[in-house]
């Protein structure tokens, strides 16, 4: 009986030491694939590459799904590319109104020849920070917007001191916060269009 116990436990260790041997087979989906659109390596259980959106098994289904969000993509990068648009265009006209202060650097009046100045030189900052966001929108944008900011809160805070004795004054600060509005959406379009092409460029 013992011998038995023994020749069939000597057995299994024999079969055992065979099946290590043995090459092991491993299931197919332990294996990552790879996105036929960029080549990069994904887990088979993403059904779209988390690097380009380009679907891992493609079908009609998930290509028609793939090219709808493309095109998404492209019309909110449009519509981002048009607010910075906007927000430049209102840089300019800051920077032209700011250049019209060079009237009162000729002013005999001296308090007013330092306003003239201070405005032509805004005038040519704003200019320049509009042509910059040709090249980089989203940090020409935000320094233009901050810039803004400042002059805005010094200028609400002496016309309240004041208590908005004028009213081009306060059709000032209107059109200031008007084009901080501008600004604003142009910094948000400048950011998510820097995000659109880092996505489009994977």
């Amino acid at each position: 009986m013992q011998r038995v116990n023994f020749l069939a436990k000597a057995n299994e260790y024999t079969a055992l030491e065979k099946s290590r041997l043995l090459p092991f087979h491993l299931h197919h989906n332990c294996y990552p694939l790879t996105c036929n659109n960029c080549r990069f390596i994904n887990p088979t259980e993403y059904h779209f590459c988390t690097n380009c959106g380009y679907p891992i098994h493609p079908n009609a289904d998930t290509i028609n799904l793939y090219n709808r969000r493309l095109q998404k993509r492209k019309r909110l990068q449009k519509i981002c590319t048009v607010r910075v648009e906007y927000a430049r265009n209102a840089l300019y006209a800051i920077a032209a109104f700011s250049m019209l202060g060079i009237f009162y650097i000729f002013s005999p009046i001296r308090q007013k020849e330092i306003t003239g100045f201070v405005m032509v030189v805004l005038g040519v900052i704003y200019a320049a920070l509009g042509r910059w966001s040709l090249h980089k929108p989203f940090t020409a944008l935000l320094i233009s917007l901050i810039f803004m900011m400042t002059f805005t809160i010094i200028n609400t805070w002496a016309e309240i001191s004041s208590r908005f004795s004028t009213l081009g004054s306060t059709y000032i600060l209107i059109v200031q916060i008007i084009l901080i509005h501008f600004l604003l959406q142009g910094v948000k379009g400048a950011f998510h269009a820097d995000l659109l092409e880092e996505e489009f460029k994977l």
